[in-house]
């Protein structure tokens, strides 16, 4: 700037006018105070990521630090310039784990002077950044635990955050397979239907989601994986009589009062010599066997003993005196003695002398069957005598079976 005099229009004092110009010596004027703008070069920042910052004065300032300057969810660093102070760049590195979408740098123009000094009154304003420092993760979460034969369910994909990238084959399914995947809000929230594999009992089965292959809208990648709560899948088909599947079982019946019912016993085992040659029942017992020597069941002090129900198998030889059981004297077809039960079962038999004549010594020569090699036998009936009756007289026997064994004190339960 300079002031000029016009010498034209002064004159002397002998009235001289002056002639040209005169020009004052050169001098500035500054009476604008300084601006910034802020540009963030890269508005969108992910892990890892930094951008340029760059701030344009409208004239070169002095006094220009990182102290002037406040920065949302993140730090500057380098600040410098490059043209005496007009251009200043920093860089700006986001804060960790952090998501945020909008934040800005802030300048405090009034620290900040011009080189005529004048301080800046302003806030300078960055343009809008966004950070997203947060790798996003999911939640599986499936409707229907128990799956069925026939049946499906709706399983939920909930991110933190919107993903791309998000198909069926970033997930692995155990017994089933997954369709229709689909998301409504923008890739927060993805849903699918779950389909189990046919003919298979399994109770313990996961989802699993590979979150590497996932990334959210600042392009972070998830990391590990994402697994389902336990879901148990039944569909092997059911086998044999339906109506044994759907029909609940019958109760029990209390068989304390049921009528007394021939008792069926299993095939013998073991090594029972010859069918016709088993041994006495009425022989020696060790120890703890249960049963007394005869010689205890029917003499105890010259009095009769409680009677005993027995049958005796004779040896299928025949020849000779004394053969096989035949009595506790020689001499063959002999009876050591009667039953005392024996009259309990002629109570409405009497009449029967080939049965009931077994029961007395006389008798006992006509129990003689060929076909069982019997030729001697005491006390009860024997097993062929019995099954005779039965089949003779059905029910009538059976009742008289039960009267006799309870008159002698043995319940329907013991039989």
């Amino acid at each position: 700037n300079l002031i000029t005099l016009d010498n034209t229009g002064v004159t002397n004092a002998s009235g001289s006018t002056g002639s040209g110009t005169t020009a004052s010596n050169n001098y500035t004027i500054d009476t604008q105070r300084p601006t910034a703008t802020i540009t963030v070069a890269n508005p969108n920042l992910a892990i890892g990521q930094t951008s340029l910052v760059t701030f344009a004065f409208s004239e070169r300032v002095t006094n220009f630090d990182l102290s002037d300057i406040s920065v949302g969810n993140g730090s500057l660093s380098g600040l410098s310039s490059s043209d005496s102070g007009l251009t200043w760049t920093a860089t700006l590195t986001p804060d960790a784990n952090i998501t945020a979408a909008n934040n800005f740098i802030v300048l405090d123009s009034g620290r900040i002077d011009d080189l005529a000094g004048n301080a800046g009154t302003t806030v300078a304003l960055s343009s809008n950044y966004s950070i997203d420092n947060q790798r996003p993760t999911a939640n599986i979460s499936i409707a229907n635990p128990n799956l069925a034969t026939g049946q499906t369910s709706l399983v939920t994909f909930a991110f933190s955050e919107p993903v791309n990238n998000f198909t069926l084959a970033d997930v692995s399914v155990a017994n089933g397979t997954l369709s229709n995947l689909a998301s409504s809000d923008g890739g927060a929230t993805w849903t699918a239907t779950l389909t189990p594999t046919a003919n298979v009992t399994d109770p313990s089965n996961f989802i699993v989601l590979d979150s590497s292959t996932v990334t959210d809208r600042a392009g972070n990648a998830g990391t590990g994986i994402a697994l389902s709560p336990n879901y148990a899948i039944t569909t092997t088909s059911l086998t044999g009589d339906p109506q044994f599947r759907i029909d609940a079982p019958a109760p029990l019946v209390n068989t304390r009062n049921l009528p007394l019912q021939p008792a069926l016993f299993g095939l013998p085992t073991g090594n029972l010599g010859s069918p016709l040659s088993f041994s006495p029942l009425f022989e020696q017992r060790t120890t703890g066997g249960g049963l007394p020597p005869v010689g205890n069941i029917f003499i105890t002090n010259r009095a009769l003993a409680p009677s005993f129900i027995a049958q005796v198998f004779d040896s299928s030889s025949v020849g000779g005196p004394g053969s096989g059981f035949t009595g506790f004297n020689s001499g063959e077809g002999s009876v050591f003695g009667s039953s005392t039960l024996s009259t309990l079962f002629s109570r409405e038999s009497a009449t029967d002398s080939s049965t009931t004549g077994a029961l007395n010594s006389a008798g006992s020569n006509d129990l003689r069957d060929s076909s069982q090699s019997i030729q001697a036998g005491f006390g009860a009936l024997t097993l062929g005598q019995q099954l005779q009756q039965i089949t003779d007289n059905e029910q009538e026997k059976l009742s008289a079976l039960a009267w006799a064994l309870g008159e002698v004190g043995v319940s329907e339960v013991q039989a």
